[in-house]
């Protein structure tokens, strides 16, 4: 991976992306979590996810979480917060991906500004 240029790595210090995080307890239950995490943390970890058992609060801020699916009820909750789209999600498979989008996120918040209707 290439490193990110100085004006891309300011733009990623002050960028937090919420994301929707799936997993399994110790136990073996199904849980989720929507966490903030500033743009610039999102390939390490993605990559503490490789790794097993991780805590998402060691690399940002839990905003909501639970077990199973999130209830309508939270989703709605994201979306009016937080603006987070469920039907536009991106999804990252792996650090690459990451940091990707952490380099192009410029051309994310222009893309962004086109959609709007007038």
């Amino acid at each position: 991976m290439t490193k990110l240029t100085r004006t891309e790595q300011i733009i990623a210090e002050k960028t937090v992306c919420v994301l929707l995080v799936r997993g399994e307890s110790p136990d073996g239950k199904k849980i989720f979590a929507y966490l903030a995490i500033r743009a610039d943390k999102l390939e390490s970890f993605m990559e503490a996810q490789k790794q097993g058992t991780f805590f998402p609060e060691d690399y940002g801020i839990v905003l909501e979480a639970g077990e199973g699916e999130p209830s309508d009820e939270v989703k709605h909750k994201m979306t009016t917060e937080y603006g987070f789209n469920h039907e536009a999600m991106l999804d990252l498979g792996s650090s690459n991906e990451a940091h990707d989008l952490t380099s192009n996120l410029a051309s994310y918040a222009t893309a962004g500004n086109n959609d709007k209707k007038e």
